[in-house]
């Protein structure tokens, strides 16, 4: 898993290194370069545009008949339930609200899918007023996967705390690795330490903790399902979901909002009393009404 003091991922450009003339030649261009402006090599720079507040209020208005509809079944998507804890103390955000943390990296494509459904999720219990338009890494399998990115995103509800931690940005940095963008609290660390998927960092990314007591330390479907996919198709399917890519992510979505509704003492009623939601509750073994 992720750890401060650990080397971050490498790039695809850094694990396969050219030869050994290619980069003596590059360090004599470099050395070159600085000698005539007396300037260090610019290192990219993550830009990040505002999604559209028409996107975000679309993600926030999925009509319920949608969700009902899909239920938790999403053929040929590699769709995942969350795991279900039993007897673990909750996490407790600010004033006592229950808290929902996400781990995740913007290059990370398996983090790119997660996300779709957690805003979808989140935004049934509260509001979105920032998200950011992203892409997973153009070098990694599921390449250039449309989705956003949490990192400086802004949510409020009544019901609970969401914490979300973007470890990495999706450009590398002059050594070819991706950008380190934040870190995690010691009790962040140990939280994907217990409930993660595994030791490597990939492994455990994504991850979502739903205060403890339902954890997803993968994705919730296959990016395959939104390959080459522009961010309105995929928009545009949810609310009535003919393909692949929108019944991934209602489906994933009724399962975390069926992990949320376990938390908040089944609120809001009409979330959490909704068919697609009790279907998830029924999967995931999870009583009804709380």
């Amino acid at each position: 898993m992720p750890r401060d003091t650990s080397r971050p991922p490498l790039t695809r450009t850094a694990r396969f290194a050219w030869g050994a003339v290619a980069v003596l030649l590059v360090g004599v261009v470099a050395l070159v370069v600085y000698a005539l402006t007396d300037t260090p090599v610019t290192v990219r720079v993550v830009h990040r545009s505002a999604t559209p507040p028409s996107v975000i209020r679309s993600l926030a208005t999925i009509p319920t008949d949608a969700f009902d509809d899909v239920g938790v079944t999403a053929p040929g998507t590699g769709l995942t339930a969350p795991t279900v804890l039993a007897h673990q103390p909750a996490l407790s955000g600010p004033g006592g609200r229950p808290e929902v943390l996400f781990v995740g990296a913007e290059y990370c494509p398996f983090c790119a899918a997660e996300r779709w459904p957690l805003v979808v999720a989140l935004s049934r219990f509260g509001t979105f007023t920032t998200l950011f338009d992203m892409e997973s890494s153009d070098t990694s399998v599921f390449p250039g996967t449309q989705t956003f990115s949490l990192h400086g995103a802004t949510y409020d509800s009544p019901y609970l705390v969401f914490d979300p931690v973007e470890l990495y940005s999706n450009v590398p940095d002059a050594h070819g690795v991706y950008t380190r963008i934040a870190t995690l609290s010691p009790v962040q660390l140990a939280l994907v330490d217990r409930y993660g998927a595994g030791d490597g960092a990939v492994g455990s990314m994504p991850f979502v903790d739903v205060d403890n007591a339902v954890v997803a330390p993968t994705a919730g479907f296959s990016p395959a399902a939104l390959a080459r996919l522009a961010q309105g198709a995929i928009v545009a399917d949810l609310d009535q979901p003919t393909t692949p890519a929108g019944r991934a992510i209602l489906a994933s979505a009724n399962y975390l909002t069926a992990g949320i509704c376990s938390v908040t003492g089944q609120r809001p009623g009409a979330v959490c009393s909704s068919h697609g939601v009790r279907t998830a509750d029924a999967a995931l073994g999870l009583p009804a009404g709380g």
